[in-house]
Protein backbone atom coordinates (compact mmCIF):
# COMPACT_ATOMS: atom_id res chain seq x y z
CA UNK A 1 0.00 0.00 0.00
CA UNK A 2 2.76 2.42 0.95
CA UNK A 3 4.63 1.60 -2.24
CA UNK A 4 1.53 2.40 -4.33
CA UNK A 5 1.04 5.70 -2.52
CA UNK A 6 4.71 6.60 -2.93
CA UNK A 7 4.58 5.78 -6.63
CA UNK A 8 1.48 7.94 -7.06
CA UNK A 9 3.20 10.76 -5.20
CA UNK A 10 6.31 10.36 -7.35
CA UNK A 11 4.28 10.54 -10.56
CA UNK A 12 2.41 13.59 -9.33
CA UNK A 13 5.72 15.24 -8.48
CA UNK A 14 7.10 14.47 -11.95
CA UNK A 15 4.08 16.07 -13.59
CA UNK A 16 3.77 19.16 -11.44
CA UNK A 17 7.07 19.77 -9.62
CA UNK A 18 7.88 23.50 -9.48
CA UNK A 19 11.25 24.96 -10.30
CA UNK A 20 13.65 24.99 -7.30
CA UNK A 21 13.31 28.13 -5.21
CA UNK A 22 16.27 30.34 -4.41
CA UNK A 23 18.24 29.28 -1.33
CA UNK A 24 16.96 30.99 1.79
CA UNK A 25 19.45 33.43 3.30
CA UNK A 26 21.96 32.36 0.65
CA UNK A 27 23.17 29.52 2.90
CA UNK A 28 25.38 27.02 1.07
CA UNK A 29 27.91 24.64 2.60
CA UNK A 30 30.19 22.36 0.58
CA UNK A 31 31.30 19.05 2.08
CA UNK A 32 32.76 15.74 0.97
CA UNK A 33 31.10 13.12 -1.25
CA UNK A 34 32.58 9.75 -2.20
CA UNK A 35 31.32 7.19 -4.73
CA UNK A 36 32.28 3.56 -4.14
CA UNK A 37 31.67 1.28 -7.13
CA UNK A 38 31.85 -2.48 -7.37
CA UNK A 39 34.58 -3.73 -9.72
CA UNK A 40 34.97 -7.43 -10.47
CA UNK A 41 38.66 -6.89 -11.24
CA UNK A 42 39.30 -5.11 -7.94
CA UNK A 43 38.02 -6.75 -4.73
CA UNK A 44 38.27 -3.43 -2.91
CA UNK A 45 36.18 -1.63 -5.53
CA UNK A 46 36.78 1.83 -6.93
CA UNK A 47 36.65 5.05 -4.90
CA UNK A 48 35.92 8.38 -6.61
CA UNK A 49 35.95 11.66 -4.70
CA UNK A 50 33.73 14.69 -5.20
CA UNK A 51 31.63 17.11 -3.20
CA UNK A 52 28.11 17.91 -2.04
CA UNK A 53 26.81 21.44 -1.61
CA UNK A 54 24.02 21.75 0.95
CA UNK A 55 21.58 24.65 1.11
CA UNK A 56 18.11 25.38 2.41
CA UNK A 57 15.22 26.82 0.44
CA UNK A 58 11.53 27.48 1.10
CA UNK A 59 9.34 24.41 0.66
CA UNK A 60 7.09 24.99 -2.34
CA UNK A 61 4.53 22.22 -1.68
CA UNK A 62 1.06 23.76 -1.46
CA UNK A 63 0.30 21.70 1.65
CA UNK A 64 3.39 22.91 3.55
CA UNK A 65 2.97 25.59 6.23
CA UNK A 66 4.49 29.01 5.71
CA UNK A 67 8.18 29.10 6.61
CA UNK A 68 8.79 25.39 6.10
CA UNK A 69 12.17 24.58 4.56
CA UNK A 70 13.60 21.96 2.21
CA UNK A 71 17.20 20.76 2.38
CA UNK A 72 18.80 20.54 -1.05
CA UNK A 73 22.10 18.79 -1.66
CA UNK A 74 23.86 18.94 -5.02
CA UNK A 75 26.40 16.15 -5.56
CA UNK A 76 29.21 16.20 -8.11
CA UNK A 77 31.66 13.35 -8.73
CA UNK A 78 33.50 14.71 -11.81
CA UNK A 79 35.55 11.60 -12.64
CA UNK A 80 32.38 9.49 -12.91
CA UNK A 81 30.25 12.19 -14.54
CA UNK A 82 27.80 11.97 -11.66
CA UNK A 83 25.63 14.93 -10.81
CA UNK A 84 22.76 14.28 -8.42
CA UNK A 85 20.35 16.43 -6.46
CA UNK A 86 18.73 15.43 -3.17
CA UNK A 87 15.66 17.32 -1.93
CA UNK A 88 14.79 16.41 1.67
CA UNK A 89 11.58 17.74 3.16
CA UNK A 90 8.83 17.02 5.66
CA UNK A 91 5.71 15.38 4.24
CA UNK A 92 2.36 17.13 4.69
CA UNK A 93 0.30 14.91 2.40
CA UNK A 94 -2.00 12.99 4.76
CA UNK A 95 -2.55 10.29 2.10
CA UNK A 96 1.16 9.41 2.11
CA UNK A 97 2.30 7.41 5.17
CA UNK A 98 5.71 9.08 5.40
CA UNK A 99 7.18 11.65 7.76
CA UNK A 100 9.64 12.93 5.15
CA UNK A 101 10.39 12.45 1.48
CA UNK A 102 13.72 12.44 -0.32
CA UNK A 103 13.60 13.25 -4.04
CA UNK A 104 16.66 12.16 -6.00
CA UNK A 105 17.34 13.56 -9.47
CA UNK A 106 20.28 12.23 -11.48
CA UNK A 107 21.59 14.15 -14.48
CA UNK A 108 21.89 11.86 -17.55
CA UNK A 109 25.38 10.94 -18.70
CA UNK A 110 26.61 8.95 -15.71
CA UNK A 111 29.79 7.08 -16.69
CA UNK A 112 28.47 3.80 -15.24
CA UNK A 113 25.29 4.00 -17.29
CA UNK A 114 21.68 4.01 -16.15
CA UNK A 115 20.59 3.47 -12.56
CA UNK A 116 18.23 0.56 -11.96
CA UNK A 117 17.33 1.47 -8.39
CA UNK A 118 18.23 3.54 -5.36
CA UNK A 119 17.90 1.11 -2.48
CA UNK A 120 17.29 3.49 0.43
CA UNK A 121 19.32 5.52 2.94
CA UNK A 122 21.79 4.62 5.69
CA UNK A 123 23.36 6.85 8.32
CA UNK A 124 26.88 6.45 9.73
CA UNK A 125 29.32 8.22 12.04
CA UNK A 126 32.15 8.64 9.52
CA UNK A 127 33.08 7.74 5.95
CA UNK A 128 34.48 4.30 6.81
CA UNK A 129 31.80 3.23 9.30
CA UNK A 130 29.06 0.71 8.57
CA UNK A 131 25.74 2.46 7.94
CA UNK A 132 22.51 1.93 9.90
CA UNK A 133 19.49 1.82 7.55
CA UNK A 134 16.60 4.24 7.88
CA UNK A 135 13.11 2.73 7.87
CA UNK A 136 12.01 3.82 4.41
CA UNK A 137 10.63 2.75 1.06
CA UNK A 138 12.20 3.71 -2.27
CA UNK A 139 10.42 3.82 -5.63
CA UNK A 140 11.81 4.43 -9.10
CA UNK A 141 10.04 6.94 -11.29
CA UNK A 142 12.42 6.52 -14.23
CA UNK A 143 16.16 6.12 -14.83
CA UNK A 144 16.96 9.56 -13.42
CA UNK A 145 14.25 10.17 -10.81
CA UNK A 146 13.67 8.34 -7.52
CA UNK A 147 11.54 9.00 -4.45
CA UNK A 148 12.15 7.73 -0.91
CA UNK A 149 9.51 7.96 1.83
CA UNK A 150 10.57 7.66 5.47
CA UNK A 151 8.28 5.48 7.58
CA UNK A 152 5.59 7.23 9.62
CA UNK A 153 5.28 4.35 12.10
CA UNK A 154 6.01 6.16 15.42
CA UNK A 155 8.94 3.96 16.50
CA UNK A 156 10.45 4.08 13.00
CA UNK A 157 10.01 7.84 12.84
CA UNK A 158 11.71 8.30 16.21
CA UNK A 159 14.65 6.08 15.24
CA UNK A 160 14.98 7.74 11.84
CA UNK A 161 15.05 11.20 13.40
CA UNK A 162 17.71 10.17 15.91
CA UNK A 163 19.92 8.58 13.23
CA UNK A 164 19.63 11.52 10.83
CA UNK A 165 20.43 14.09 13.51
CA UNK A 166 23.26 12.18 15.19
CA UNK A 167 25.23 10.66 12.31
CA UNK A 168 27.65 12.75 10.24
CA UNK A 169 27.44 10.82 6.95
CA UNK A 170 24.67 9.45 4.73
CA UNK A 171 25.00 6.41 2.43
CA UNK A 172 22.87 6.01 -0.69
CA UNK A 173 23.10 2.43 -2.05
CA UNK A 174 22.68 2.22 -5.84
CA UNK A 175 22.22 -0.61 -8.32
CA UNK A 176 23.14 0.15 -11.93
CA UNK A 177 21.31 -1.33 -14.91
CA UNK A 178 24.36 -3.59 -15.39
CA UNK A 179 23.63 -5.05 -11.90
CA UNK A 180 26.85 -3.55 -10.55
CA UNK A 181 26.42 -2.00 -7.14
CA UNK A 182 27.64 1.31 -5.76
CA UNK A 183 27.35 3.42 -2.64
CA UNK A 184 27.33 7.21 -2.66
CA UNK A 185 28.50 8.53 0.72
CA UNK A 186 27.87 12.21 1.53
CA UNK A 187 28.95 14.24 4.53
CA UNK A 188 26.39 16.25 6.55
CA UNK A 189 28.34 17.42 9.57
CA UNK A 190 29.23 20.77 11.14
CA UNK A 191 27.45 23.76 9.63
CA UNK A 192 24.90 21.48 7.93
CA UNK A 193 23.57 19.93 11.15
CA UNK A 194 21.21 22.81 12.04
CA UNK A 195 19.38 22.24 8.72
CA UNK A 196 18.74 18.60 9.57
CA UNK A 197 17.89 19.37 13.20
CA UNK A 198 15.20 21.75 11.99
CA UNK A 199 13.67 19.48 9.34
CA UNK A 200 13.85 16.36 11.55
CA UNK A 201 12.90 17.96 14.87
CA UNK A 202 10.29 15.93 16.76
Amino acid sequence: MMRSLLLAAALAWMIAAPEPAAARDGLATTMRAVLYEEDLSNPRGNRSVGQITWRVEPTTDASAPSGDITIRGTVEIPSRKLRMTLAIRRNFDSALPATHTVQIDVTPGLAAGKIKQVMGLLMKANEQAKGAPLAALSVKVDDTHFLIGLSAVPQDASNNSLLVRSRAWMDIPIVYATQRRAILAVEKNGDVLPMFNTVFAR
